[in-house]
């Protein structure tokens, strides 16, 4: 063989040589740094031609009552604290506001009274806080205040001190006066919504 080509297998044996180390490495290097798979379990349903029972008698929902439908007697009464004196606790009264939180029962759930503004009411100790009262030509008011004469009275009716700048008025409503009430209140049905 000439040594020309002697000269020319030897190039490309070199270079073949070189090609597969550089395919070995290659190789070797994805091998080391292949990326590990995690197998993920399949979930597992039931076979339903196994699990599932044919004919099985399907259980009878028992008709749930209706909640009940509470109608209470109020007496109506309003306050509004930016007015100060008996409207608002000493202790929220700096002098020229009040400061005083209000909350409907919900923890930590504490908002400026201002935000309860003609939908809060103060309630007696019987009724939780965020109670809520349907009064009939009023709408719905929430229990977020508690008050020393809001309470129940021996004949039945309790005070209801709706959050308001505006006197309740009741047309052609009942209204009772004794020594819970000297200048009068009107009494009004109230219908518990919780």
């Amino acid at each position: 063989m000439p040594t020309r080509n002697r000269r020319e297998v030897l190039v490309v044996l070199i270079a073949l040589s070189m090609l597969g180390g550089f395919l070995t490495g290659l190789f070797l290097w994805g091998a080391i740094n292949k990326p590990e798979v995690v197998a993920v379990a399949e979930p597992t349903l039931p076979n339903p031609y196994i699990d599932v029972q044919i004919n099985t008698p399907l259980p009878i929902p028992t008709p749930t009552a209706e909640p009940e439908v509470v109608d209470l007697r109020a007496r109506l009464s309003h306050y509004y604290p930016a007015w100060g004196g008996a409207n608002c606790h000493p202790a929220n009264w700096n002098g020229t506001e009040c400061t005083a939180l209000l909350t409907n029962g919900q923890a930590g759930y504490w908002q400026h009274w201002s935000y309860y503004e003609d939908w809060g009411t103060a309630c007696p100790r019987e009724f939780k806080l965020g109670t809520r009262f349907s009064i009939e030509g009023f709408g719905t008011w929430t229990c977020v205040d508690r008050g020393g004469a809001i309470q129940m009275l021996p004949d039945g009716t309790f005070f209801l001190d709706l959050l308001t700048k505006e006197q309740p008025y009741v047309r052609g409503g009942e209204v009772v006066r004794d020594k819970f009430s000297p200048a009068g209140s009107y009494v009004v049905t109230v219908t518990l919504l919780d």
